[in-house]
């Protein structure tokens, strides 16, 4: 279990926590990453925590975090590699939502 804090030591909030604040996603989102044709799938918290499915529900305070322990890697750049899939099956990645919501003054 990590200590899952959705601010960095600098005390800023992670880009996900912005989002719910900005209501651009809504708490119980489900998100999806795709690593060596696996499909990796975690809800994001109230608090912009992700919450790993293949973990038994383990809560992350960082998407790259999230993505590096789905992944078995080091690293991740969670927000490219995590995406949202829409009614039409279309996965959009969290950078993509976070650059739209910035572009259109929601951020």
């Amino acid at each position: 279990m990590c200590a899952c804090s959705n601010a960095s030591a600098s005390g800023r909030r992670t880009d996900v926590a912005r989002m719910i604040d900005a209501q651009v996603l809504t708490a119980g989102t489900r998100i999806v990453l795709t690593y060596r044709a696996t499909e990796h799938w975690a809800t994001i918290d109230a608090n912009g925590g992700i919450i790993l499915v293949a973990t038994g529900g383990t809560p992350y305070g960082r998407v790259d975090e999230a993505g590096a322990v789905a992944r078995g890697t080091k690293t991740c750049q969670g927000m490219n590699e995590w995406h949202i899939e829409d009614e039409n099956g279309v996965r959009v990645s969290l950078r993509t939502i976070r650059d739209r919501a910035a572009v259109a003054g929601a951020l």
